[in-house]
């Protein structure tokens, strides 16, 4: 049987919280930090509750994105690679669409995806 204790993505998953978890028990599972599910689903604070999906961050491309905007802001450590992966898109198809003269990105920087 699989168990999904430790698991490392390459991609955001989605996860649906169930009885008796709290973030820190989801972090600890995908051995991310709380602040790192915070950041990537937009939390103010560590409250989740049964039945919520929240989004587990891939090891890479940590940063914040909303779905309803199609903005991402650049988490410290994120490369245009590890973003472009994560969201099934080029390094060149975002370069373009931000209008960026070369892949250096920095922590706080909002882009946008393409489609």
């Amino acid at each position: 049987m699989f168990s999904a204790w430790n698991v490392q993505a390459d991609e955001a998953i989605a996860y649906t919280v169930v009885e008796g978890e709290d973030i820190q028990t989801v972090a600890g599972r995908y051995d991310v930090t709380v602040e790192d599910i915070m950041i990537s689903n937009g939390l103010e604070t560590e409250e989740i509750t049964v039945g919520t999906v929240i989004y587990i961050p891939p090891k890479h491309a940590r940063g914040y994105y909303d779905p309803d905007s199609g903005s991402y802001v650049v988490a410290p450590g994120d490369d245009l690679f590890e973003i472009s992966k994560r969201f099934g898109t080029t390094v060149e198809a975002i370069e373009q669409a931000n209008g960026l003269g070369s892949s250096k990105i920095k922590a706080g920087a909002t882009l946008q995806i393409p489609n």
